[in-house]
């Protein structure tokens, strides 16, 4: 059997040696034209023009005048300003920081989130700030898939002249996502050596509440962001889940209507990607004082002990403590407490962790992670610190309804040391 599996092998190889292949490959499948969807057609019907007259993509334009409001910011107000500090909100961006080019604002819609060759981006959105303060909007739509290689290429030239790439989710979706597509076409990414900055990850450490087990969390989608940072409600908004299947029926059908509030779905995402963005620098900046809630005025604390600016944190936690709800009080005394143990301030740091304790509800025997936490620092602080022996076996005692495990163990082993010295003590 294995002769045989040998001289068939060497047949196959023979055979395909012969032929001579009569064109080079390509990754690509570009379909020709559907006379029935003409780009012009569809350009007239949406407002905007067709790329060019042998690619089936579409280009829209829009403008927001600076003197427009959306929700509470006016456009004008969400002008990059040279002395913004994004590197609070992302220190990879401190070495990329320049605001004298354009900073363009980018996100997509596809046919799908699972991504492959399968997935199309029939839609490519693009604003940013002109010199007048308006906020302009490209966006390119794809009639067909014959017109995605041209989509790219206008793509292209604008990343080109950009100095900075800002999303919503961007790092791990849409700059991925268009990456693999530049690829498809055997493309070279403009996006490579592109500063990028993504706005998701500092959002969710500003508005973000899963931390803290708030009841009022809406999670940090845009729309959420929208509604409880920017007071901005959308009406007839198309929602996100329908949005690929209203382009695959207008592939069938050619009825533009059904784009239309795809188009303006996209743009809002465009320009509330500003307007947050604005807001999160001009909070960082103006400091806790310029923050509408506790909650925000802690997580912006968060925010300047990532930068090390600690005591621009240091007060940020104590404005959140002062006039926040329990479990808000609760985070902004614990990150106080570290803070102060940092700086050797060992009194004030137990300070904190008292005034944690003195959240606990009355009769409530089990303590919460950061309760036992609180507790444990001032067991420690009471024996090694204050030398109050007493005080601090009553807090390793406390402890006793919450400890398992190893955190048993510990807690019995204090006990015997602090017995052993409060012995020593009456001896002498």
């Amino acid at each position: 059997m294995r002769d045989l599996a040998t001289r068939l092998r060497e047949v196959v190889r023979r055979e395909r040696a012969a032929e001579a292949p009569a064109a080079p490959l390509e990754l690509t499948y570009v379909p020709d034209p559907d006379p029935q969807r003409a780009p012009e057609e569809a350009a007239a019907a949406l407002g905007g023009v067709a790329l060019d007259s042998t690619s089936a993509c579409v280009v829209v334009d829009r403008r927001y005048p600076s003197d427009r409001s959306h929700g509470r910011r006016r456009i004008e107000s969400c002008v990059p300003r040279a002395n913004a500090p994004l590197h609070l909100l992302d220190e990879r961006t401190r070495a990329h920081q320049d605001w004298s080019r354009r900073v363009v604002f980018f996100d997509i819609e596809t046919t799908g989130l699972s991504g492959g060759a399968g997935t199309l981006a029939f839609l490519a959105g693009c604003g940013w700030f002109e010199p007048s303060g308006d906020f302009a909007v490209r966006q390119f739509f794809l009639v067909g898939p014959a017109g995605e290689r041209a989509m790219l290429d206008a793509l292209g030239r604008i990343f080109e002249e950009a100095s900075m790439l800002v999303t919503y989710n961007g790092r791990t979706f849409d700059v991925p996502f268009m990456e693999t597509r530049w690829a498809f076409h055997r493309r070279d990414a403009p996006t490579g050596d592109l500063p990028h900055f993504d706005m998701l990850p500092p959002a969710r450490r500003l508005w973000s509440r899963r931390d803290m087990d708030t009841p009022e969390d809406e999670g940090c989608s845009l729309g959420a962001l929208e509604r409880r940072v920017l007071d901005f409600h959308r009406t007839g908004d198309v929602p996100g889940f329908e949005i690929p299947g209203r382009y695959f029926q207008f592939l069938r059908t050619g009825d533009p209507s059904l784009i239309e509030g795809v188009l303006d779905h996209n743009r809002h995402d465009l320009v509330s990607l500003a307007a947050v963005m604005a807001h999160a620098l001009w909070l960082a900046a103006e400091g806790p004082q310029a923050c509408r809630e506790p909650a925000e005025q802690a997580a912006l604390g968060r925010l300047y002990e990532r930068a090390e600016l600690l005591e621009r944190a240091v007060e940020a936690y104590e404005l959140a403590e002062a006039t926040g709800e329990a479990e808000v009080r609760r985070h902004a005394l614990a990150r106080l407490a570290v803070l102060h143990r940092r700086a050797a301030r060992h009194a004030e740091a137990a300070s904190a962790w008292q005034r944690i304790v003195d959240l606990v509800p009355r009769g409530r025997r089990s303590l919460t992670s950061l309760e036992r936490r609180a507790v444990e620092a001032l067991a420690i602080y009471h024996e090694h610190r204050a030398r109050d022996l007493g005080a601090a076996r009553r807090f390793t005692e406390a402890l006793g309804a919450s400890s398992t495990g190893r955190q048993e163990a510990e807690r019995v082993r204090r006990l015997r040391r602090l017995e052993r010295k409060m012995s020593g003590r009456l001896l002498e």
